[in-house]
C-alpha cells in the first residue's frame, strides 16, 4: 500500500510539473514554480507558504482600507494635499492613501505573479460552502476581492480629493503672518512671493478673458446662423450690417469676436483700415477686437438649399445618406414615375441607404451579388411603383441596359473615370428617349472634395 501511495504521489507531482511548465508564464530571471519542489511534501509546503503569504498580504490591505473609513480629519486632508494633490514640487507619496496604494501593489504582485496564459492565477481560491457560494454579494475569488477593495480605496481617495477641491474654491490667498510658522499649504505665501503671484494671476485672467471672448464670439456667430436658417425669412439673414445698416441677406462676413458685417463693408475695412506692421489684421468696428485677415469667415446661404431642407427625412442618418434620400424624394415629387439608379463602390454603404429608404417607406430594389439578380432587375424595369435600384459599382456598371431609368446618383467620387462613364452609360445610351441626369454627392471640406477636383484636373489633361 505504501508503494502504491508513493507511486500516486510521484505521478501527481509529475503531472503538476508538466502543467506548470506548459501552461504558466515563466520569467527568465526567476526560478520556475516547477523547480521549487521535488515531491508531494515539497508541493504541500510550497502551496501552504504561498497561501499564507497571500492571505497575510490580503489582511494587511483590508486593514489599511478599513483605517481610511469614516470622515477624513483635517490633518489627513492636509497630508494628502501636500503629498500628491497639490505638492510644492514633486509628489511625496507618503500619505495614508499612498501607503495603502503600495500595499495594493504588493498584494497585486503576489496575486497575479503566476498566471495561466489567458486564465486565472494559481493561488486563486473559491469561497464556497456545501451549497455553493456563501453570499452572492461577496466576491467569489481573491481577484474579485482585490478589485472590490481597490475600487473602495479609489472612492475614499476621490472623496478626500473632492473635499480639497471644495476647500480650494472657498479659501483665499493670503500672506503668512509674522508669528506664523513656515507654511506648508499653497494658499499661504511669503511676502516676497506676492508680486510673483500677482503677475501669474493677471496672466491667468488675461487668458481666461481671451477664451471667454472667443466663446462669446462663437455663440454670437451661431445665433446669427440660426436666424439665417429661419424658414420664415427664406434663408436670408434679417440682421442689419452695423456700418451701412443694410440687411446681411445671403452673404456676410464674421469676425473672431462674432460680430457680422456685409461683404462690401468688410472689404472696405480690409483695404483701407488694416492694422499691424504688415497690415494683415483689422479691428472690429463694434468691440475693437483685432482679427487677422485669414481668420475672417465668410458665410453663404441660398434659398434653394433651404427649400431642399423642407423635404422631411425620417430617422437619424448621416449627412450624405440624408442628402441621397432627400434627392430621391425630390425626384419623386418633381418628376413622378422617374426611375433612379444609385451607385456606390461599397456594398455596406448601399445597405445603409437601403435602411434609410425603408425607414422613409420608399420602395426600392437592390442587386447584391448573383442571388435574385434578374428578378430584382426585372421588378425595377417593369413595375411602376419600383423606381429606385441600388447597384454596387463593380457589378452594376458593366453590360446592363437600363434605359428605363433617367437619373443616376453617384454616392461618392469614383477614382476610375472609365467606371463612372460606364455607370452613367447604363441609362445614357442608344435607345434612351428621355433627358438623363447625373447627381454627385460630395461632403464639403473633406477628402471627397479634393478627390473630385483632382479628377477634374486629370480630365482636362
Amino acid at each position: 500500500m505504501e508503494a502504491i501511495r508513493c507511486s500516486n504521489d510521484d505521478d501527481l507531482v509529475s503531472r503538476i510539473k508538466n502543467e506548470l511548465t506548459c501552461s504558466y508564464k515563466q520569467q527568465a530571471s526567476k526560478i520556475s514554480m516547477a523547480d521549487k519542489f521535488r515531491d508531494a511534501c515539497g508541493l504541500q509546503f510550497l502551496l501552504t507558504t504561498q497561501m499564507q503569504d497571500l492571505m497575510k498580504s490580503q489582511k494587511t490591505v483590508q486593514d489599511a482600507v478599513k483605517s481610511l473609513e469614516g470622515p477624513a480629519s483635517k490633518k489627513v486632508i492636509d497630508e494628502v494635499t501636500i503629498c500628491h494633490l497639490r505638492p510644492m514640487r514633486l509628489p511625496l507619496n507618503n500619505c495614508v492613501f499612498c501607503k495603502a496604494d503600495e500595499l495594493f501593489t504588493d498584494y497585486e504582485s503576489k496575486l497575479f505573479s503566476h498566471t495561466v496564459k489567458g486564465q486565472t492565477a494559481i493561488f486563486e481560491e473559491m469561497i464556497e460552502d456545501e451549497d455553493g457560494l456563501v453570499d452572492d454579494r461577496l466576491p467569489t475569488t481573491s481577484r474579485g476581492l482585490w478589485a472590490v477593495l481597490h475600487e473602495y480605496w479609489m472612492v475614499l481617495r476621490n472623496h478626500v480629493s473632492a473635499i480639497d477641491e471644495l476647500g480650494m474654491a472657498t479659501e483665499r490667498l493670503r500672506v503668512r503672518l509674522p508669528d506664523e510658522p513656515k507654511p506648508k499649504l499653497l494658499h499661504i505665501i511669503e511676502p516676497h512671493e506676492v508680486e510673483q503671484n500677482r503677475v501669474k494671476l493677471l496672466n491667468d485672467q488675461a487668458v481666461a478673458k481671451s477664451q471667454l471672448q472667443k466663446k462669446l464670439g462663437q455663440f454670437l456667430y451661431l445665433t446669427n446662423l440660426e436666424k439665417s436658417q429661419d424658414k420664415s425669412t427664406g434663408g436670408l439673414n434679417p440682421e442689419p450690417c452695423p456700418i451701412c445698416a443694410r440687411p446681411l441677406g445671403q452673404e456676410w462676413a464674421v469676425l473672431t469676436c462674432g460680430h457680422c458685417f456685409c461683404n462690401e463693408c468688410i472689404s472696405i475695412i480690409v483695404e483701407q483700415y488694416s492694422v499691424g506692421s504688415r497690415r494683415r489684421a483689422i479691428k472690429c468696428a463694434i468691440c475693437r477686437q483685432t482679427t487677422s485677415h485669414t481668420e475672417i469667415s465668410y458665410v453663404f446661404t441660398t434659398q434653394s438649399s433651404s427649400q431642399d431642407q423642407d423635404i422631411p427625412v425620417k430617422g437619424s442618418h448621416s449627412t450624405k445618406v440624408e442628402a441621397v434620400v432627400r434627392t430621391l424624394k425630390k425626384i419623386q415629387v418633381t418628376d413622378p414615375g422617374a426611375k433612379c439608379l444609385v451607385f456606390s463602390t461599397w456594398q455596406s454603404v448601399l445597405d445603409i441607404i437601403a435602411k434609410a429608404l425603408f425607414d422613409n417607406n420608399m420602395e426600392f430594389s437592390q442587386i447584391n451579388g448573383i442571388h435574385k439578380f434578374q428578378e430584382n432587375l426585372s421588378s425595377f424595369k417593369y413595375e411602376e411603383k419600383m423606381n429606385i435600384l441600388l447597384l454596387p459599382l463593380h457589378t452594376g456598371s458593366n453590360g446592363l441596359n437600363i434605359i428605363e431609368a433617367t437619373h443616376v446618383l453617384l454616392v461618392e467620387p469614383i477614382l476610375n473615370p472609365a467606371h463612372e462613364l460606364q455607370a452613367i452609360g447604363r441609362v445614357h445610351r442608344i435607345g434612351q428617349t428621355k433627358p438623363t441626369f447625373v447627381h454627385r454627392f460630395l461632403i464639403k471640406s473633406t477628402i471627397e472634395e479634393r478627390m473630385q477636383a483632382m479628377l477634374k484636373t486629370a480630365e482636362k489633361r
